[in-house]
């Protein structure tokens, strides 16, 4: 129990680090009434693959948008309403659809991360996991917490780990497990196409390393 607890405050230091790294920066203005989102922080190349225009800090973002970055790539995006995503490298992100949320309706948002790794900064997020939540080949990531990470960063599997608030559904055909407190993580062994062979594993803390690992896939 001692060393339980003692690696939930190391999971929390460093979801703390992260959530601080994020907040850094200026906010930026919204011109067109479409944009739902603009790109706050580039490290890298990455490309707009709607236009083929290199993603640079100030890019706007639109519904049906699909971001693709290169090596050693980071990429920060803020969503109208205070969402913050970043992208790693070698990853292809799609923004399937996105309403924030108003007075009468909740938000409604829906990504797609079809390589790489994502966090996600989930801000506005509801009791209900459809409202906002990112689709890979392995899984989904039904959002109803905070900071959430996932993708493909280990060979033949897909990795997610929840580093603050909570829960996170993680779903595909085969099962659902729910991830309910900071440093819990599962898996899902994948096949060549990035696709799920099995359900979600069985939640558990990752140990420090890995999380360390999985921070560093997102930091500038």
């Amino acid at each position: 129990m001692k060393k339980q607890c003692s690696l939930q405050r190391i999971y929390k230091g460093l979801a703390g680090m992260v959530l601080a790294g994020l907040m850094m920066g200026p906010s930026l203005a919204w011109a067109q009434d479409d944009v739902i989102a603009r790109v706050v922080a580039v490290q890298g190349e990455a490309t707009l693959m709607t236009d083929s225009s290199t993603i640079t800090r100030g890019s706007a973002l639109r519904e049906g948008d699909q971001v693709n970055t290169g090596p050693d790539t980071r990429v920060r995006m803020r969503f109208i309403g205070g969402s913050l995503l970043t992208l790693g490298e070698n990853a292809e992100f799609e923004i399937a659809s996105y309403r924030p949320a108003t007075d009468t309706e909740p938000q409604d948002a829906h990504f797609r991360l079809l390589s790489g790794v994502i966090l996600a900064v989930a801000e506005g997020a509801t009791p209900d996991a459809q409202d906002y939540r990112i689709e890979t080949s392995a899984a989904t990531m039904g959002i109803r917490g905070t900071i959430i990470w996932g993708g493909y960063f280990i060979e033949d599997q897909a990795d997610f780990i929840l580093f603050g608030g909570g829960p996170v559904d993680v779903v595909n055909d085969q099962g659902t497990v729910t991830l309910t407190e900071p440093g819990q993580g599962t898996t899902v062994f994948v096949d060549e196409e990035g696709r799920a062979v099995q359900p979600p594993e069985i939640p558990e803390f990752w140990i420090p390393g890995k999380v360390f690992e999985a921070q560093t896939t997102i930091s500038f």
